[in-house]
Parts: C-alpha cells; sequence; structure tokens
C-alpha cells in the first residue's frame, strides 16, 4: 500500500459496458498522472452500490467505507477527485463526508467538479461542439434537480452563446431549463438536423430511455414527431479523452481540506 492516494468519487453506475468507458476511463487517467499514488473507487449512490452488488457481486466502496479503509491502512496524504458534472448536492454532500475526515490525514485536497467555473464550462462548450457539423444542431441532456436545481446548465447555455455556438441547446431531465425550453430555442435556431448526446459523466438509464429511448416521450421521438432529422450519440463525457484530461488537472489543482 502506498502512502498516497487518490480516491475517485462518483455517482455510480449500473450499466457495465458504459461503466468502463466512463468512470474506469477517467480512473486509468488519474491513475496513469499520478503514478505515485494508489487510485481507489467510491459511489455516493447507495442504492446503485446494492444494484450493484445483487447483479454483478462487485463490491463498491461508499466515500466513507473508502476513507475509513486508506485511513486504516496507514495512507497519509489523499487526494479526492470528483466526477460529478457541478458542484451540487452530491458534490455537497461528499465533502461533508471529507471533512470528517480530515484529521485523519496529515494532507487531504479536493479537486473540482467538471463544470466548476467560466473557463471549464467554455472548454466543455468547445468539446461538445465538435460533436455537429455546420447544418446540424446539437441538443445536449443534462440530469438537472427539481429538489436541488444548480445554475450550472444555464450557465452552460450562456458559455455555448458567448462562444458563438448558436445550434448547440442544453436541457435536463429534471428542473431547469426543462426540454421545452431547448426545444423552443432550436425551433427558433431553424436548423432541421439534430444530434441528441447525453451531457452527463455516464451514458446510463436516462439516454439510453429518456433521450433515444422507442417510447414516444423520449427526447429523440418527440423531436421525430414534429419533423426533425436526429441521430443519437450514446457516449457519456467520461468517453472523451478531453474530458478525462480535465478531471485529472482539476486533481493536480486539489486544494487541502
Amino acid at each position: 500500500m502506498k502512502e498516497k492516494a487518490l480516491l475517485v468519487i462518483s455517482f455510480g453506475t449500473s450499466y457495465a459496458q458504459t461503466r468502463e468507458r466512463t468512470i474506469g476511463a477517467i480512473e486509468r487517467k488519474l491513475a496513469e498522472r499520478f503514478p505515485d499514488r494508489d487510485v481507489r473507487r467510491a459511489w455516493t449512490s447507495s442504492f446503485i452500490i446494492r444494484k450493484v452488488a445483487k447483479a454483478e457481486g462487485l463490491a463498491i466502496d461508499t466515500p466513507e467505507e473508502a476513507l475509513e479503509k486508506l485511513a486504516d491502512a496507514g495512507v497519509t496524504d489523499v487526494i479526492v477527485q470528483p466526477t460529478h458534472l457541478s458542484d451540487g448536492y452530491e458534490n455537497r454532500r461528499m465533502l461533508g463526508i471529507v471533512r470528517t475526515f480530515a484529521d485523519r490525514f496529515e494532507r487531504i485536497a479536493v479537486g473540482r467538479p467538471l463544470l466548476d467555473n467560466e473557463e471549464d464550462r467554455a472548454r466543455v462548450a468547445q468539446i461538445m461542439r465538435t460533436l455537429c457539423r455546420g447544418d446540424e444542431a446539437l441538443l445536449l441532456m443534462g440530469h438537472g434537480s427539481e429538489k436541488h436545481p444548480v445554475p450550472v446548465y444555464e450557465q452552460l447555455q450562456d458559455s455555448l452563446a458567448s462562444a458563438g455556438a448558436d445550434n448547440v441547446f442544453v436541457g435536463t431531465v429534471e428542473g431547469t431549463p426543462a426540454f421545452e425550453d431547448a426545444k423552443a430555442l432550436l425551433e427558433q435556431s431553424g436548423y432541421r438536423k439534430v444530434i441528441l448526446a447525453p451531457l452527463m459523466i455516464v451514458a446510463g438509464d436516462h439516454a439510453v430511455n429518456d433521450l433515444a429511448g422507442d417510447a414516444p416521450d423520449s427526447w429523440q421521438k418527440q423531436l421525430e414527431a414534429v419533423g426533425y432529422t436526429t441521430e443519437v450519440i450514446l457516449a457519456g463525457l467520461g468517453e472523451y479523452e478531453e474530458i478525462q484530461d480535465m478531471f485529472a488537472e482539476h486533481a493536480e489543482h486539489a486544494e487541502k481540506i
């Protein structure tokens, strides 16, 4: 066991194949960038942890369990890097857990979530713009939250506008901007060909069903019903190497708790 560790904390996913292409890929990138650290995994969703344990026999630690194991093993220096999109409810809850372990290590530092500031949002906006060509619009599906709303999706839309991306639109499954808000902007733009892609680290249940499902209320089917030509890119943000690099950079600039 190394004296230094890097704990990668994600929400989690029960989609095994996309898990390794997203969460696993981010973890591998971090291991590559931090060869002196023991890289560990933890998930914040106890529901998904239980589901994966039952379906696959795979044991995933909660953040508390992972930090307890690192402390018991004599690790002295820990970087915690979340794969969260923003400083929303899950990230703030994670920070609260990490702070309770501050006196168990000589040093514990935390990296920023993906879309933490304007520079981050501008970089992600540029990465996502490359998915569409000049005659196509891009509609991104974020998760959002009705209970714990965060302004990051509206801020990303503003970043896209500032970058001159008048053909890229952001909607969320829950909260604002809603699908109808993004659809209204799409209608105003005049584009008739639309690429749909998840604005989520993992292309899981929401991407497979709410974005691209066969049911008439999926975003794809709703757009096709009013005459749009659609294409779906079922790739989570974690699959893009540029996004993986951003998480690595955030870990490099982690701030001590």
